[in-house]
């Protein structure tokens, strides 16, 4: 499981979200959390094309095999939190860029800016239910375990995808927060 946290989003716009918002109980908690709810949100959506990116994954393998859970809190000093929590299990190999020849030789790429690697001692069957690449544990047939490339947790804890959640979380934050206000404002929604 891999967090990606954005403490006090606004910085200095939060001192202009109070200062807007003083007079109207529980407005800033109002604006602020669904601001932030809303790039969240949005993050969420692009998480797959940012592991995509940074990995020889299709985003929709990507968002098949993810759990997402994210959630938003008040902490000391009016300042408004959200964390994500990413989680999934180790993808197949085949998930990844993998290509495989009837000679036996495997080559696979997990990461996009590496290069693809033959794989020795391995080979691609259909053992245990869906086509996998295997490798032998010992000398005869059997045992033989499946090989796996990183997780989707493990995905998201790489620093270019963090870095782009969290310009993605700021700008639409900065985005909404305006919506927001005139929204709470105005007395609109619940």
């Amino acid at each position: 499981m891999s967090f990606v946290r954005i403490d006090e989003v606004g910085g200095d716009g939060l001192d202009r979200v109070n200062k807007l918002l003083a007079g109207v109980p529980g407005g800033v908690w109002k604006a602020t959390s669904a601001a932030l709810r809303r790039a969240g949100d949005t993050a969420k959506t692009k998480a797959g094309q940012f592991a995509a990116a940074e990995y020889a994954i299709n985003k929709g393998d990507f968002m098949r095999n993810v759990t997402t859970k994210s959630h938003i809190k008040r902490e000391a000093g009016g300042v408004v939190s959200m964390s994500f929590s990413y989680a999934g299990n180790l993808l197949p190999l085949l998930t990844f860029n993998t290509k495989f020849s009837r000679d036996g030789r495997v080559q696979t790429q997990v990461k996009r800016n590496g290069g693809a690697a033959t794989l020795e001692h391995v080979f691609v069957a259909s053992i245990f239910g869906p086509v996998a690449v295997f490798e032998r544990v010992g000398s005869p047939r059997f045992p033989v375990e499946q090989k796996y490339g990183p997780s989707t947790g493990h995905m998201m804890q790489n620093e270019k995808v963090i870095e782009n959640m969290d310009e993605t979380i700021r700008s639409t934050y900065d985005a909404r927060i305006e919506h927001e206000i005139l929204r709470v404002l105005n007395g609109w929604g619940g």
